[in-house]
């Protein structure tokens, strides 16, 4: 199984990312960020399905809403995608 993590400083900017991502069709489940995921060890993602990643950063950069960070995920193995 594959999807991308959208890394937000805090939880309001994680349902800030939430709501505009939902209300654009695209389905998310929000996490607490997994140890070694950033510098301060606190944060949340957004987990986006690899088909919906896509319109998933189109609509965030429409809505002027950036992620700290974008992981892609495979098989369990995260890499850092550039935005």
């Amino acid at each position: 199984m594959d999807y991308y993590l959208f890394t937000a400083r805090s939880i309001t900017h994680a349902q800030q990312m939430a709501q505009v991502l939902e209300r654009s069709g695209v389905y998310i489940k929000i996490r607490r960020v997994s140890p070694g995921m950033t510098k301060n060890g606190c944060g949340y993602t957004l987990q986006v399905a690899s088909r919906q990643y896509r319109r998933a950063a189109e609509v965030l950069r429409e809505a002027g809403i950036r992620p700290v960070k974008v992981f892609h995920v495979v098989n369990g193995q995260r890499q850092e995608v550039a935005q």
